[in-house]
């Protein structure tokens, strides 16, 4: 099983009916293993290490050898010409079950001496398909990874919201029980009593819409993992460190040199330069080298050799000019030079288009950061205004709108705390796959 690195990961998720922990990195080891997508990228991967070897591309000689027999049985009535004098007047011979055979075996060598090095270009062209091959198979693996990043990231995060709603909801639930007790000893009018229980309810709602987001976030992990999971709930423990010391400049030195698009492309550009030089070695003469040996016993009762036996080398070699082809190959060269080019587009366009991404992506990150310096802040200074608008409430100095609006207030500012954490997470495992740090170790 391979071992993938997940850089700066600490943070773990247990079941809450049994201590079985599903950590990230398990649950990307698991997805690798099951999936179906990474299965036909291995064996498309293996298909191309198949026929990327040194005989597909024309270097070896070919040797064949081949054998055969055939025999007769016949009757033969044979008349002779006038001219023909064997002495005894025979002009007629007659022939009953006569036998002819012919045993034939041979040993064939044809090998190509020259033809433009284009065996040598393919050989080339093969081992850069191979690259690419594997690098298609990383793409595939780093998709997999942010894949399930970004679903177990969702379900955390969305565990926590439902553990803030929860809260608010319990919170609304004291509130109203409160509020009903005021009521029933005439403190309060029967407006406060409904006012709670809406909120209550509108709480009951934003629960329950949060558990059905928990659960519909858990099975597409599952999904993705390529396992059923029949666990209802899980209890979430999860510890952030955030990376503060990327740095831009090192980053782009990094894709530029890791970044799976961006080998591929290159690849592909090289791969174009070998195509351009095989249709140039087209025009080129080729010189092929033949040699046999052979042999041969032939057997006949009809014919003036009884026996013959013959056995040798043969050998020659056959040198081809083309010199006319009907502007096939002028045509495939003009091509080959068309697509090189377009290649050499395409590589500068990945390069800027990743680049970009990169750019956009660390600097939106670093405010993420920032973001979340300042939120830490305020979110104390929610939680306080909160704990005393609670101590005011409860003893009758704050009335129940202000407290539903520090309520409110604390459980907004939680929701949107947690998707910025979770988002400047997902964010940061972007940046490593952009700088091609999201790689397996064999």
């Amino acid at each position: 099983m391979n071992k993938y690195i997940l850089i700066i990961t600490i943070l773990s998720t247990s079941f809450s009916h049994a201590q079985d922990f599903l950590t990230l990195e398990d649950a990307i080891e698991k997805a690798i293993e099951n999936s179906h997508e990474i299965a036909i990228v291995k064996n498309n991967k293996q298909l191309v290490k198949n026929n990327t070897h040194i005989g597909a591309a024309g270097i070896l000689p070919n040797i064949t050898i081949s054998s055969g027999y055939n025999g007769s049985i016949n009757n033969s009535n044979i008349n002779l010409n006038g001219f023909l004098d064997f002495g005894d007047n025979t002009s007629n011979i007659e022939a009953n079950k006569a036998q002819s055979s012919n045993l034939s075996s041979s040993i064939n060598l044809n090998y190509r001496l020259f033809n433009g090095f284009s065996g040598l270009y393919t050989l080339k062209k093969f081992s850069n398909q191979n690259q690419v091959a594997k690098e298609n198979l990383r793409v595939q693996i780093e998709d997999k990874i942010l894949e399930i990043i970004t679903l177990y990231y969702d379900l955390l995060n969305k565990s926590n919201i439902y553990n803030v709603l929860s809260e608010t909801y319990n919170v609304s639930l004291d509130r109203y029980n409160r509020t009903q007790e005021r009521y029933e000893y005439g403190s309060i009018s029967k407006i406060e009593v409904l006012n709670a229980e809406v909120d209550l309810n509108t709480d009951l709602i934003n629960f329950k819409n949060s558990e059905n987001d928990v659960q519909s976030a858990r099975l597409n992990l599952s999904l993705a993992m390529g396992v059923s999971n029949k666990k209802e709930t899980y209890s979430l423990v999860n510890n952030f460190v955030f990376n503060t010391s990327l740095n831009l400049d090192t980053l782009k030195q990094l894709t530029t040199k890791n970044n799976a698009s961006i080998i591929i492309s290159e690849l592909n550009h090289m791969i174009a330069e070998h195509n351009l030089k095989l249709s140039k070695s087209s025009f080129t003469p080729s010189i092929d080298l033949f040699t046999s040996y052979s042999y041969n016993n032939m057997k006949s009762e009809t014919s003036f050799i009884s026996e013959q036996k013959d056995h040798g080398f043969v050998g020659g070699i056959i040198i081809e000019l083309p010199i006319f082809t009907s502007n096939i190959k002028r045509k495939q060269f003009q091509n080959a030079k068309i697509n090189l080019d377009s290649q050499k587009h395409q590589l500068a366009l990945i390069k800027e288009t990743i680049e970009t991404s990169l750019i956009n992506t660390f600097f939106s990150y670093q405010h993420s950061l920032d973001k979340i310096e300042l939120q830490k802040t305020n979110l104390n200074t929610y939680e306080i205004n909160f704990t005393k608008s609670k101590e005011l409430y409860q003893m009758g100095q704050l009335n129940s709108i202000q407290f539903r609006e520090s309520q409110n207030n604390l459980s907004r500012f939680r929701i949107n705390y947690s998707s910025t954490l979770f988002s400047a997470k997902i964010q940061e495992y972007i940046i490593y796959q952009l700088s091609g740090q999201l790689q397996n170790t064999n």
